[in-house]
């Protein structure tokens, strides 16, 4: 099998394309016009032949995948360096540079060995989102999960703290998660300010697996935000940058400036 093809493609759109055939939205048969929406259209097609070949000699997609990153590896290593820093969107992708949200973040997950930290905002369609985490909880008893949302009053109302927080778990427990080992979850208690002057909202958006690799983005924990809204964010692939975000909001924690969710 000759990979002149696979040789002359950016790295970063081979990565791409072994996201999309891990995650079953690229499947055989393999053409340009399949490709020219995830890489230079100059190698769509030289491309596309090599991957067909691959498949017309039985191997499946997630072979083919796994055949794409260890070529991308030996290339980086090769060349004697690396691309530590990623783009990753969700929405149309006008360069067919940048790799998916929805998918990297389900890779994030998968591969976590110790810990995974997830912080943002919104959380819809929980069930979803954070299914691949919720099967690692269920089946991997050492890994740990540390979730930091916005629990927060509505405009209005005038329930006390500890109602807001009771309904708040109950619902994301009965409608978010989708496993039974559950995270810890963690929230800002100034966002329950019941006169507003001090309230305040989790905003930050990021995921940190085991200290050595983080996805800031702006997207939420939503299904929209994972796949149809113009979202925008880098994965790192640095242990010392990822471990000053975990830091920053384990501080957060041990300084009491996050509490604890008390969970149903």
């Amino acid at each position: 099998m000759e990979f002149e093809a696979l040789a002359a493609a950016d790295r970063q759109e081979l990565v791409r394309l072994a996201d999309l055939l891990e995650a079953g939205l690229l499947t055989p048969p393999t053409s340009a016009l399949s490709l020219c929406d995830h890489m230079a259209a100059a190698h769509a097609e030289s491309v596309a032949q090599c991957l067909e070949k691959l498949s017309a000699e039985g191997m499946p997609p997630v072979h083919i995948a796994l055949m794409l990153r260890a070529f991308t590896a030996g290339a980086q290593a090769a060349g004697g360096s690396s691309l530590p820093v990623e783009l990753v969107v969700s929405g149309p992708d006008a360069t067919g540079g940048a790799r998916d949200t929805g998918v990297v973040m389900r890779q994030l997950f998968a591969r976590a060995r110790e810990r995974v930290m997830a912080v943002g905002f919104a959380v819809r369609q929980g069930k979803a989102v954070f299914r691949t985490l919720a099967d690692r909880l269920d089946g991997d008893e050492p890994l740990e999960a540390t979730l930091c949302i916005d629990v927060r009053r509505q405009h209005g109302d005038t329930s006390i703290d500890r109602d807001i927080l009771r309904r708040f778990a109950n619902e994301f427990v009965r409608n978010e998660w989708p496993g039974s080992r559950l995270p810890r979850v963690y929230y800002d208690p100034r966002s329950l300010d019941p006169a507003g002057r001090t309230a305040s909202s989790m905003h930050a958006k990021c995921v940190v697996i085991d200290g050595r690799e983080v996805l800031v983005t702006s997207a939420n924990f939503t299904e929209a935000a994972q796949q149809r809204n113009i979202e925008l964010g880098l994965l790192v692939n640095s242990q010392s940058v990822a471990r000053k975000i975990e830091e920053h909001f384990m501080s957060l924690i041990m300084n009491r400036n996050l509490a604890r969710l008390p969970m149903p």
